[in-house]
């Protein structure tokens, strides 16, 4: 792979197939093939010889892909990549000149002189108690109701209660167990082993209302199976008719369907679900630690950036409950 006249969208890629491909799991290898064939080869940069690119050149190409360099035709208004997705390229590049260098290909990492992308957490939107009321009181007569209880009252993502099996349902002790996940590769769903990160694998309790509801649908889909002669393939709690895996992305149209239908917010969304969990535990005064575990974030510190406009109104509540029980 040493060569110096290589452009760096060809030595990007080769760099990636060998390097990077074999580690990393289906889903990353998707986002990060995107990032190069879609975004980076076809630019400027990627048609430059590796050694004639400088840091001005990254820069230029950040600033491109914050202003102008979504590629996808659903989106109308807004033309640029998220600060979140450039600073991600941004950490691929840097690690492909990183090893440039140890080839001798170029002599130093223009790329790591380029200013850091800022990642902007805004507001995340959440549903109020009675539009949380309303869009589930709507759903009960859907097939989706019980996923849609559990992501409410879980804050698990939408993969991980698509990819919920049976075996991961404790009954005795109402809990479940998250352990897989369900993703769209190629618009086709597939099973993973491996959540989003270590902290992911994790138990919930559930209410018994809810478990009780579960074990219903348990017993209906056993009947069902039975009577139909089809086979639950993996043993999934929600699953097709036919016992396949459903698509993931099924599940957010049919959100957005009920959504439209019932006039709510349209900045609403599924991943709302998980915004809203956490808020109302802020609310509840549930110590952070704790919401982190039950949600599965990776660390405290990403739960209290993502959501610390929420941790502030709780702190101003209770400063202002502790200075009005003080002065009572």
């Amino acid at each position: 792979m040493k060569n110096k006249n290589i452009t760096f969208g060809t030595y990007m890629l080769d760099w990636y197939m060998i390097y990077k491909y074999p580690k990393h799991a289906i889903t990353t290898r998707n986002v990060c093939l995107t990032y190069i064939n879609v975004h980076i080869r076809p630019s400027n940069i990627g048609k430059k010889y590796i050694r004639n690119i400088t840091t001005m050149d990254i820069q230029k190409f950040f600033a491109y892909l914050l202003t102008d360099g979504n590629k996808s035709i659903l989106k109308t208004n807004d033309k640029g990549l998220s600060n979140w997705t450039v600073n991600k390229i941004r950490a691929l590049i840097i690690s492909c000149f990183n090893q440039a260098i140890r080839e001798g290909i170029v002599k130093e990492n223009v790329a790591s002189y380029t200013e850091n992308i800022k990642i902007i957490n805004p507001p995340k939107r959440v549903f109020s108690k009675e539009q949380q009321q309303i869009f589930l009181k709507d759903a009960q007569n859907y097939r989706y109701y019980l996923a849609y209880i559990l992501l409410f009252f879980t804050g698990a993502r939408r993969s991980e209660i698509l990819g919920l099996s049976w075996d991961s349902i404790n009954f005795n002790n109402n809990t479940i167990f998250i352990s897989q996940v369900l993703v769209v590769v190629n618009n086709k769903p597939i099973l993973k082993a491996i959540p989003k990160n270590r902290t992911s694998i994790r138990v919930i309790p559930i209410p018994k209302k809810i478990m009780l509801a579960l074990k219903n649908l348990k017993h209906e889909q056993d009947i069902y199976f039975e009577k139909h002669i089809y086979t639950n393939k993996y043993n999934l709690v929600f699953c097709t008719t036919k016992g396949d895996m459903y698509n993931p992305n099924n599940l957010l149209q049919n959100m957005k369907k009920r959504l439209k239908k019932l006039g709510l917010p349209t900045d609403l969304h599924i991943h709302s679900t998980r915004h809203t969990f956490a808020t109302n535990l802020i609310h509840n005064k549930v110590a952070i630690i704790d919401i982190q575990k039950l949600g599965g974030w990776s660390s405290p510190d990403v739960l209290l950036n993502i959501y610390s406009h929420t941790v502030q109104e709780s702190q101003i509540k209770a400063i202002n409950a502790l200075y009005k029980e003080f002065n009572d």
